[in-house]
């Protein structure tokens, strides 16, 4: 992802200097603070079980765990800063050519533009309700999960749940998004401006619902305004196909399975399905390759780390332990 963000801002002429101090200050705050609700979970889980030593316990664990702190707070933030990079760099290098194709496949397969869909589902009166699932829950949800998942999960899943997300990010959030380049539904004017009329109403509906300070629209100009400029911003960049967003909440409910988190990580995705052509990020074929990718590159690097180790591996890993 470095190599990809080197090399696209190169010939973009995009400056992306400023972006790894601020994803670096708020993941390190986020870990710590994901340190403290796990230490706090440990202790409780120790107290309702009575056990002896609950303190030598759990720094035990804080020191089983500390290098693997590294993911969160160094690594994830490093990848996420390349990533908005290499997408800021999209106007630039290739454009969005693909909107009007992605939204007649929506068309074709749901009916009719699927922000109509959706906005009879949720209803466009309770568009504020839905605005804080969006934007600030689904920011919540990628931080906090990251940090939470290398203090609590078993090695051997916390690399298949960080291989398969930057692998997921890097395929789809590189690789498809630059072939198949669109902006989105509310962005459509970037790229066809043939296009807008089309999805007037849907922005009208947002400028009768949603205040001009609403993270929704605040989001959106921010967006809008970094497009135009040579400088990459945290959270930059605009890119329809394929979406992120649904490809990490379809890592979530992969990671869920067969334990109780996966009655959060479903309807987690359901609703940022849902909003995601409700305020127009998205056409809903953006959402399903998202997704799809994300369950190619888990199931694949599941079967990568999952792998039995050869015999001969074995016989002289425990040679050099006897010498």
């Amino acid at each position: 992802m470095l190599a990809s963000a080197f090399f696209t801002c190169f010939l973009a002429r995009v400056d992306f200097s400023q972006l790894f101090v601020p994803y670096l200050v708020a993941s390190i705050a986020v870990t710590i603070v994901c340190v403290l609700i796990s230490v706090f979970w440990w202790v409780l889980q120790l107290a309702l079980k009575q056990a002896d030593s609950p303190v030598t316990l759990v720094v035990a664990r804080l020191r089983e765990r500390a290098a693997l702190l590294v993911l969160p707070a160094l690594v994830f933030p490093v990848f996420l800063s390349a990533f908005t990079a290499t997408k800021t760099a999209i106007p630039f290098l290739v454009g969005y050519h693909w909107d009007g194709f992605w939204a007649d496949i929506d068309k074709a397969i749901f009916g009719q533009d699927v922000w109509r869909i959706a906005h009879r589902i949720l209803g466009s009166s309770s568009m504020r309700v839905w605005e804080w699932f969006y934007t600030v829950g689904w920011g919540l949800a990628l931080v906090f999960t990251a940090a939470l998942v290398a203090l609590n999960m078993e090695r051997r899943q916390i690399a298949v749940f960080y291989t398969a997300m930057m692998a997921t990010w890097i395929i789809g959030g590189g690789i498809f998004a630059y072939a198949f380049s669109a902006a989105g539904p509310v962005f459509v004017s970037l790229g066809d401006q043939a296009l807008a009329g089309r999805f007037a109403q849907l922005n009208a509906l947002m400028n009768q619902y949603l205040s001009t300070g609403g993270a929704v629209r605040q989001t959106q100009e921010y967006l809008a305004a970094a497009v135009r400029s040579h400088v990459a911003v945290k959270g930059g960049g605009v890119s329809a196909m394929p979406s992120m967003h649904l490809a990490a909440a379809m890592i979530y409910i992969l990671a869920s399975r067969r334990t109780a988190w996966l009655l959060l990580s479903v309807p987690f995705w359901v609703v940022i399905f849902l909003c995601s052509a409700y305020f127009g990020y998205h056409y809903w074929i953006d959402d399903l390759v998202g997704s799809a990718i994300a369950c190619i590159c888990w199931f694949a690097t599941a079967r990568i780390y999952n792998r039995p180790v050869a015999e001969s591996t074995i016989l002289a890993n425990q040679s050099l332990a006897t010498i």
